[in-house]
């Protein structure tokens, strides 16, 4: 068993806002080059996470066309978000991302994401494990964080 990805972020919004920016606002701040249209050279026009249980995660490509990423397993409004993640790939057997947001005492709030069910990839999980674990630190720190400033 390959061991889940977990990274923390501390970020100066309230936990509410913070969510509010990662599942609401996702367009505004994920970076094009961490998508599926940017394998094809170009950037993405937008990337969603359908607010609610069972909604879509899903890349609209450079052409307009969709490409699904996953989908909602548990939408806990403020609190915190479960999906299924498969980009572009592997959708039969898709790895689990979460990410939960909590208020810290004297302001600000904290980001924790895990991104676990590595076992879907067989052989290959612990590469794959190891893309995604740098790739999350571009997407939150050098994305997400300034996003929620």
């Amino acid at each position: 068993m390959t061991d889940p990805i977990v990274k923390t972020l501390d970020l100066r919004c309230a936990a509410a806002r913070a969510f509010d920016i990662f599942t609401r606002d996702t367009a505004r701040w994920w970076p094009g080059s961490h998508s599926v249209s940017s394998g094809a050279g170009k950037v993405p026009q937008a990337v969603t996470i359908e607010p609610k249980q069972g909604g879509a995660v899903y890349e609209t490509m450079h052409d307009g066309s969709r490409c699904d990423w996953g989908r909602v397993l548990e939408f806990e409004d403020g609190v915190r978000v479960a999906m299924t993640w498969h980009p572009g790939n592997n959708a039969d057997n898709p790895t689990r991302v979460e990410v939960a947001f909590e208020d810290l005492p004297g302001g600000g709030s904290r980001l924790t994401l895990t991104h676990s069910g590595w076992e879907a990839w067989g052989d290959d999980a612990g590469t794959r494990r190891g893309h995604y674990s740098a790739g999350w630190d571009v997407v939150l720190g050098e994305h997400y964080l300034p996003a929620c400033g």
